[in-house]
């Protein structure tokens, strides 16, 4: 039955169409239908001859064509350039005296003749490429009297010399034209506007995506986890592109323009299918999956092959992906709604929909063409349904998920009000425990302020005995030191710099006259503060027995005694867990330009003038009864000055050492008017700066050979500033003893 009615409808429609007998298209019943299409039973002819367009001329050797001009599989096309088109035609009685529009696609430029009258002319038809004007008119109506029923002939001069060009580009197969007839009855005017009308509303619709695209890349933006509005963006923002390109590419009359947007729509429809794709899988939060990766490599392919031209592997790609991408995507939208997710059915109720439709439309258009008749008004509500179809499902999940949410933000701020009331209630039973709290808190507080403060005053009490303490210890320590009126009277060109790091110092320096010989030593107790003061005075005491008591003025023997004493004195000899000693520089002054030195674990620097002769600048000696001693070397020059360092023993005084005898080296110097000696402790080349620099023996040296020139007061002025600049803020970390003398 549905064969019977499917046969009888083609009959009726086929009834309608022009006939061709005797070599003479019929061409009737203009009033049963809006248009008569003419691209069947046309004579054609290369070339460009006037004479082609009289009736008379005799036709019948040329080619029989369809106006289109296809081309050939094999890329072979008939026409070169330009040509002649001509088709006799027989109007019945319907035809009589009324107005004729006719209609015209194309991509050249054409002229048409009727009975060899020109009747219209579409662009500049001309045989030389340059001069020729291409225009399309876009089957605009242009209307014109047919004149009275009969036989007629209908001549169209036709040029296009871009046509291999786009062929090979754009894979526009159609270098030839399309015209039709229709009955005037104000059509040209109705087509007119109906054709604005298009234009306008596809436009709108192009806006209308654009502006959802950009709606729902802010909300992608302003929350990124959400990728399903970035997807949709992309999607929508094709779409609008498909109908600003189908808007622009349909109402231009620049062939050329229609042709390349046509073609850059490949790209769109091929991205538009993927960003689906995409959609479907975030939307529905589901895995890369085999059908992805594999629309996905086709997808590449299809891209490639268009901007390749390769047009023919590119039309089976194009097909490949289209029908991998709506099977996987039908695979996802149902799995989603058979899996019951949130929402699923209403999306791919649209999803679905949109897929049935876009496969109808895109068989027709491919496949069947006009062939397949489908009434307008149903196709164009079948595209405009399929095109409507997910934005209008992925709106109403966007509502319901709004709704959702509403309904869900309401049912917890219930709850929400609900704990909020109990926690009210609880705070108030904690405020009203807190302020009990808080009274016997201040109770407490007050006992233990009470408390804490007579604590306070006793350690305040006992720091101050200590410091007291502390500081009577200091006067003792500075009543056992030399007095500046010794110092004057034995060095009088010299200079002590003496800095203890807490109150009292384990630094100490010591003088004596004995036998008619001058004797001074620097002297770096093991530690500082109280321990080192301690220590200060057991040495103290043990050097004026030594030297002031026994006569011994000989600073490698001096030391030797001070080693025993110190030993003994803190019975090291008896237990070996005690380490406390001292470092020291002892120097005798036998005449004004000879001394003696011996030192433990500290040297002896002296700094030649730089208007000494070298053959005249001191040569020290060295002996300590058969035991070798430390070498001098030259340590460093600057400006002239040369430093020599006459270095120490490498045993300290005192400690914990395995041997109560030690020998110590004596060495025996002659200096010259002028040359400056220095004794000191380690403590004014260990300082740290503010960023963290140790200060060094190195720059020490380079230090005293700078200001060498100077007096002794200036120098220790110098001294004391620059230590204090390289500290900052930095605390002290040891004593500081420097002993300076100028002979």
């Amino acid at each position: 039955m549905k064969k019977t009615i499917l046969f009888l409808y083609l009959v009726s429609f086929a009834a309608l169409l022009p006939a061709q007998q005797n070599n003479v298209l019929q061409v009737s019943n203009l009033d049963s239908v809006e248009e008569i299409v003419l691209d069947k039973f046309w004579k054609f002819h290369n070339g460009d001859d006037s004479l082609w367009a009289l009736s008379t001329f005799d036709d019948s050797k040329w080619d029989t064509v369809n106006t289109k001009l296809k081309f050939g599989k094999d890329g072979s096309n008939p026409f070169t350039g330009i040509g002649w088109f001509r088709i006799h035609i027989y109007l019945d009685s319907s035809f009589n005296e009324i107005p004729i529009a006719v209609l015209v696609e194309q991509d050249g430029a054409s002229q048409i003749f009727i009975d060899g009258k020109l009747i219209q002319s579409f662009g500049t038809v001309s045989a030389d490429v340059k001069k020729e004007i291409p225009y399309n008119p876009n089957n605009i109506p242009h209307s014109f009297r047919y004149g009275k029923p009969g036989e007629h002939i209908l001549a169209v001069r036709y040029s296009n010399h871009n046509y291999r060009n786009f062929f090979e580009k754009y894979d526009h197969d159609s270098p030839g034209f399309g015209i039709s007839l229709s009955k005037q009855d104000n059509s040209v005017v109705k087509t007119f506007l109906n054709t604005m009308e298009n234009f306008v509303f596809l436009i709108v619709l192009g806006i209308f995506f654009l502006t959802l695209s950009f709606v729902h890349l802010l909300f992608f933006l302003f929350y990124r986890k959400q990728r399903t509005n970035i997807y949709y963006s992309i999607f929508v923002m094709l779409l609008a592109a498909l109908f600003i390109i189908l808007a622009i590419s349909s109402n231009t009359l620049s062939p050329e323009l229609s042709i390349k947007l046509n073609y850059s729509s490949l790209y769109f429809i091929t991205t538009f299918f993927f960003s689906l794709l995409l959609l479907h899988y975030s939307l529905f939060k589901r895995p890369f999956g085999k059908y992805f990766w594999f629309s996905t490599l086709i997808f590449i392919a299809v891209i490639i092959g268009i901007m390749s031209g390769k047009s023919s592997i590119t039309y089976y790609f194009f097909l490949s992906f289209t029908g991998s991408t709506v099977i996987a995507s039908f695979f996802i939208v149902t799995k989603s709604i058979l899996n019951k997710i949130e929402g699923a059915w209403i999306v791919g109720t649209g999803s679905l929909l949109f897929l049935i439709l876009s496969i109808f439309t895109i068989v027709k258009l491919a496949f069947f063409g006009n062939r397949l008749h489908v009434d307008s008004f149903f196709f164009f509500l079948m595209i405009l349904l399929a095109i409507m179809s997910i934005p209008i499902s992925m709106s109403i999940h966007l509502a319901r998920e709004f709704a959702q949410t509403n309904k869900n933000l309401e049912k917890q701020l219930i709850e929400v009000e609900t704990l909020s009331q109990k926690t009210i209630e609880q705070e108030k039973e904690k405020q009203k425990n807190l302020e009990t709290q808080k009274e016997i808190l201040e109770i407490q507080v007050i006992e233990r302020t009470s408390e804490i403060v007579a604590q306070k005053k006793i350690i305040e009490e006992k720091n101050q005995d200590i410091t007291d303490s502390i500081n009577y210890a200091k006067t003792i320590q500075e009543a056992i030191l030399p007095s500046k009126e010794l110092k004057h009277k034995l060095f009088s060109d010299s200079f002590i710099l003496f800095k203890p790091k807490d109150i009292v110092s384990g630094d100490f320096y010591w003088f004596a006259e004995k036998n008619g010989k001058k004797i001074i030593a620097a002297c770096d107790c093991t530690g500082h503060g109280v321990p080192g003061a301690l220590m200060s005075m057991v040495g103290n005491n043990i050097l004026n027995q030594v030297v002031n008591e026994k006569g011994i003025t000989s600073p490698d023997e001096i030391l030797n005694h001070l080693h025993k004493g110190i030993r003994k004195t803190l019975k090291q000899e008896e237990q070996d867990e005690t380490n406390d000693g001292m470092d020291i520089s002892v120097i005798t002054f036998n005449n004004e330009t000879e001394i003696e030195f011996a030192g433990a674990q500290r040297p002896l620097w002296i700094i030649s003038p730089p208007h000494l002769p070298e053959k005249e600048r001191t040569q020290p000696t060295s002996h300590s009864d058969g035991v070798a001693g430390n070498s001098s070397s030259p340590s460093g020059r600057l400006g002239g000055a040369s430093l020599i360092e006459i270095k120490g023993n490498k045993f300290a005084i005192g400690g914990s050492q395995s041997e109560s005898e030690r020998k110590f080296t004596n060495h025996t110097i002659s200096l010259s008017k002028g040359d400056c000696i220095y004794i000191f402790s380690d403590g004014f080349a260990d300082q740290f700066s503010d960023i963290d620099y140790k200060l060094m023996t190195s720059r020490f040296k380079e230090l005293l050979l700078s200001i060498n020139e100077k007096s002794m007061l200036d120098q220790v002025i110098f001294l004391d500033d620059f230590i204090e600049k390289w500290r900052g803020k930095r605390e002290q970390i040891d004593d500081m003893l420097v002993i300076g003398m100028r002979i």
